[in-house]
């Protein structure tokens, strides 16, 4: 009997063993149509499993804190952050829809309506979120709420040129993923480029990849490593400087010119609305009293009639008394005016310039003086090709000003002028 119980006992210990590793093998070997997957309401895949009751307690699991994953904080705010897919709708059209990530630095990109397979993903970096020109280790970190198989990712960028087509750049990386999450560590110079995604190549083109969400963090530190990838338009030089000050100069003088019009359109608006608030109630209003305000004025014009030849009688009497008083005030004025004072200050004006026209020529005189004695005998030579090379500067950043050449004229001219004033105080002019 004890022979019995021990092999009963040791049967039952084999079978919830193999039943138990049953369940296991089934779990982990879950394809991406059976696999857990975020819905529309961006729910964590825990969330419908959490069991709140005194005999179960399942920790979620914690993906990263906002902006910050594997010991790394995000240098770049979340507000000059996107996330983007690009697929190809029915026709075999490539589209790319991209949503802005939030201040805990999540996104997440539903399912668009003509969308026939997914080509990438990527997170988008605005010129705005980019650091200053240089090289930089560049680590990218995303914990995705989705299970995705990825192949590979890459960099691309873009630099806009004045006159000039726009310059972009793509480059072929390595990831390292794991359950859905992914993050990239590159060395990079990002000469001039003005915008830089990061993007992933999902394995299989489904859309049951969509809904695709996550949190984000990216890290820039400064290093002197040889870069492996460089941004559009190569690394920065001086004459990018020059090229990138005309652009800016180009772009302010337009956006000043679209904030005058909005103030404009402001406050034709304002007049707008003031004129309503001021007239429109009065409308209202005399719609409402029409019959009272017509018998008013039928009122009014029998009283006019019946005053008609009182005030007939009373223009005459007063027009009679105003020609009278007329005649009498031009006899005083073209008869009765005395101009001595006047004539005695317009002499007084006369010689007062002719002091100053004597004055002047005096100073004039010292000035002509003063010049004629300038010695010009000193060579030229040894400042010839520093003066050249300054010229030259200064002509290239005059013509790349674009607008701004009005305001550099104007600052000239009004230069010269004030030169020549202060020359004439320092030699003794008033």
């Amino acid at each position: 009997m004890m022979k019995t119980r021990k092999l009963l006992c040791m049967i039952l210990v084999v079978a919830a063993i193999s039943c138990f590793s049953s369940m296991l093998s089934f779990a982990f070997s879950a394809t991406s149509s059976n696999a857990l997957m975020a819905t529309s309401s961006n729910a964590w895949p825990m969330d419908d499993f959490v069991e709140l009751d005194d005999f179960d307690s399942i920790e979620r699991p914690v993906l990263m804190n906002a902006g910050e994953l594997d010991g790394f904080e995000s240098t770049v705010p979340a507000s000059f952050l996107s996330l983007g897919v690009g697929y190809s709708n029915m026709s075999g059209v490539v589209k790319y829809v991209q949503v802005p990530f939030n201040s805990q630095y999540y996104a997440s990109l539903a399912l668009p309506s003509d969308c026939a397979s997914v080509n990438q993903f990527f997170i988008s970096i605005s010129k705005s979120g980019l650091p200053s020109f240089g090289r930089y280790r560049i680590k990218v970190r995303f914990s995705s709420n989705t299970g995705v198989e990825y192949n590979g990712g890459y960099f691309w960028s873009q630099k806009e040129n004045t006159n000039a087509a726009t310059q972009s750049s793509s480059y072929l990386i390595d990831v390292s993923q794991v359950s859905g999450d992914w993050n990239v560590s590159e060395v990079i110079d990002l000469g001039g480029a003005q915008q830089l995604d990061i993007g992933v190549y999902p394995k299989s083109g489904t859309t049951a990849n969509l809904p695709y969400g996550g949190y984000v963090s990216v890290y820039f530190e400064k290093t002197t490593e040889s870069p492996s990838y460089t941004g559009a338009g190569g690394a920065y030089t001086s004459d990018n400087a020059v090229s990138d000050t005309a652009l800016n100069t180009s772009k302010m003088v337009d956006t000043l010119e679209e904030i005058v019009q909005t103030i404009s359109n402001q406050l034709e608006a304002l007049w707008d609305q003031m004129f309503n608030l001021m007239h429109v109630p009065q409308l209202a209003n005399d719609d409402k009293n029409t019959g009272l305000i017509t018998g008013a004025i039928e009122e009014q014009m029998d009283a006019d009639r019946q005053n008609t030849e009182d005030i007939i009688a009373a223009e005459e009497s007063n027009t009679t008394t105003i020609i009278n008083n007329n005649n009498e005030n031009t006899e005083k004025i073209t008869n009765g005016y005395d101009n001595s004072a006047l004539n005695a200050e317009n002499d007084k004006l006369n010689n007062s310039l002719t002091e100053y026209d004597n004055a002047e020529k005096q100073v004039m005189d010292k000035v002509n003086h003063a010049l004629d004695d300038i010695n010009f005998n000193q060579s030229l030579d040894n400042y010839m090709q520093p003066i050249l090379l300054c010229s030259t500067f200064m002509q290239r950043l005059y013509d790349n000003s674009g607008g701004f050449k009005d305001v550099i004229n104007l600052t000239l001219i009004v230069s010269i002028a004030s030169i020549v004033i202060g020359i004439y105080r320092f030699k003794g002019g008033d």
